[in-house]
């Protein structure tokens, strides 16, 4: 997701019934699908990084840079 996202690559993700080892997983998937956001899911640095990397293309299309566009 960092590099989908910061470097526009267009990824899939896909899942099957038999990689589900815990019930947490099935929460994880149904917020990615509901909020698009993973609670706890990338560290500090991590959020600094693409902060760092999103702000041009933000500013670029005229989008405000917020902790909200950055999850």
């Amino acid at each position: 997701m960092l590099i989908a996202g910061c470097e526009e690559i267009a990824t899939t993700f896909i899942m099957n019934d038999t990689q589900i080892m815990y019930e947490s997983f099935l929460e994880d998937i149904n917020n990615l699908l509901n909020t698009g956001d993973i609670t706890n899911l990338y560290e500090p640095v991590d959020l600094n990084k693409m902060s760092e990397d999103l702000s041009p293309r933000l500013t670029k299309r005229k989008i405000p840079l917020n902790k909200d566009n950055i999850k």
